[in-house]
């Protein structure tokens, strides 16, 4: 498998990569990958005294949550779109403050009510690995409790205002987490368990020591986020298999391997992938990694001839990344890779047939379409 193949598979554009490029290398690179990708938008002609936030409205959404990180590697360039990156950023840091605030609050709460705690992507990216509150873009917060907390912490969340989703909460035992929002928009993720891939009744592994650490959020109160290894592994196959593919996993998993504390190993995820019918999604992704981004560090070998073509699991990795924002090809999509993902990780873990598994859960998307078409 060459790296050519691998972009197709993994869906990436050129111009994305010269974006990613901009953000994540020295900045004496990064110019050079910032100038290919202004000249590619027809950006390149606008002046310091044009260039503010709005330059951008043609930019694609994926691209767009790219942008505070260039600004933080660029703004000592005296590159003339610096003002409008730098609205990029300050949008990003207001947004976030607003739900760090609330994170700290409901971490505070239910360290207080004695309900283990594990914030999961965003908050953790943000402070342990990029040390800033400004450069990645968060749409909501991910809250991890185990299983039998769940209804404590719906409990605790609604007074703060944060209401369940009402078809995720109807069809709870399909998911692994469900969207509560309040009326000011503010969005709490609310996981029982870390991976799609884990079964609703299946036990919290992830708090013990082997997968996570302690992070402290404000000088009294402390949650758990998973340890380098599997914030890498978590951030990866979320990225890539979770059902709507992003670039912005790409970012994450090169700050967490070139953070100076980085502390992984990528042997044990490798084997924890391998495991859970994951090793193809992985490998396929380090090889990525190592060979567009330069981390040459890896202690695997993920050279192209050492990824295992495992038919289902290419099947299901492939059809991760073609996303449709058509409504009735998403659907079919989705039963699809559903009908895959009983076979790989829900077989043997649920006594569900597979019949009634694919049934149970087309009633929720066509459930979750119709809302999603009465709102628009």
């Amino acid at each position: 498998m060459t790296l050519e193949e691998v972009k197709k598979i993994i869906g990436i554009r050129q111009d994305q990569i010269w974006l990613l490029k901009a953000a994540l290398f020295a900045p004496e690179q990064a110019i050079t990958y910032w100038e290919r990708w202004k000249k590619y938008q027809n950006l390149n002609h606008i002046t310091k005294e044009d260039a503010n936030y709005s330059i951008f409205s043609g930019v694609d959404t994926e691209s767009l949550r790219v942008l505070p990180l260039i600004y933080r590697n660029l703004e000592h360039s005296g590159d003339s779109l610096l003002p409008a990156l730098r609205d990029a950023y300050r949008n990003t840091w207001m947004a976030n403050q607003k739900l760090l605030y609330r994170a700290q609050e409901i971490v505070r709460a239910c360290n207080e009510a004695g309900i283990p705690n594990m914030l999961l992507k965003g908050i953790p990216m943000s402070l342990h690995y990029y040390k800033d509150m400004g450069v990645r873009p968060m749409g909501d917060i991910d809250l991890l409790v185990p299983l039998e907390y769940i209804e404590s912490t719906v409990s605790l969340l609604a007074s703060y205002g944060n209401i369940p989703d009402a078809i995720e909460d109807k069809y709870r035992h399909l998911i692994h987490a469900m969207h509560c929002f309040d009326e000011g928009g503010v969005d709490v993720d609310l996981h029982w368990q870390a991976f799609f891939f884990q079964e609703h009744q299946q036990s919290n592994w992830v708090f013990e020591k082997k997968y996570s650490e302690k992070l402290q959020l404000d000088p009294e109160n402390a949650t758990y986020i998973l340890n380098d290894s599997y914030q890498l592994f978590h951030t990866i196959i979320h990225g890539t298999l979770e059902g709507q593919p992003t670039i912005r996993w790409i970012l994450d998993a090169v700050k967490i391997c070139k953070s100076p504390s980085f502390n992984g190993d990528i042997n044990q995820i490798t084997e924890f992938a391998a495991a859970n019918h994951l090793d193809y999604a992985l490998k396929v992704c380090l090889f990525y990694l190592k060979n567009e981004f330069q981390l040459s560090d890896f202690s695997v070998n993920t050279d192209a001839n050492s990824i295992k073509e495992i038919n289902l699991q290419k099947k299901f990795f492939r059809l991760s990344g073609e996303y449709s924002s058509n409504s009735m090809k998403r659907t079919v999509r989705m039963f699809v890779r559903q009908g895959i993902a009983y076979d790989l990780f829900y077989k043997g873990l649920t006594k569900k047939t597979k019949f009634v598994w694919l049934f149970e859960r087309l009633k929720f998307r066509l459930q979750q379409e119709k809302k999603r078409l009465i709102n628009q």
